[in-house]
């Protein structure tokens, strides 16, 4: 198992690699967070590592070129206490 991080300036974009990355591979959203009125979303996927990967490398691929993109990366084995943080939505201390 593994985890997606995509951040993303504006909503729209957020739509648009959110159909991408569904589409592309199997599987499921985890966390959504919009900043800054929307300006500025992350979504959080979880899937295979070589699935995210293949995901992520589309995304990349389609912002090529552009600032749009701020994130793009996978978390392999991620550990309980982010997974917590993305359950709940923020960090407990």
């Amino acid at each position: 198992m593994a985890i997606g991080i995509i951040e993303i300036q504006n909503l729209v974009n957020a739509y648009k690699v959110t159909d991408l990355v569904s589409k592309s591979i199997e599987c499921r959203i985890i966390h959504q967070e919009k900043t800054f009125g929307g300006r500025l979303v992350t979504v959080v996927f979880e899937s295979s590592v070589s699935d995210l990967q293949v995901a992520m490398d589309l995304v990349k691929k389609m912002y090529q070129g552009t600032t749009l993109l701020k994130v793009a990366e996978v978390v392999p084995n991620p550990p309980k206490e982010l997974m917590h943080y993305f359950a709940k939505g923020k960090f407990h201390e």
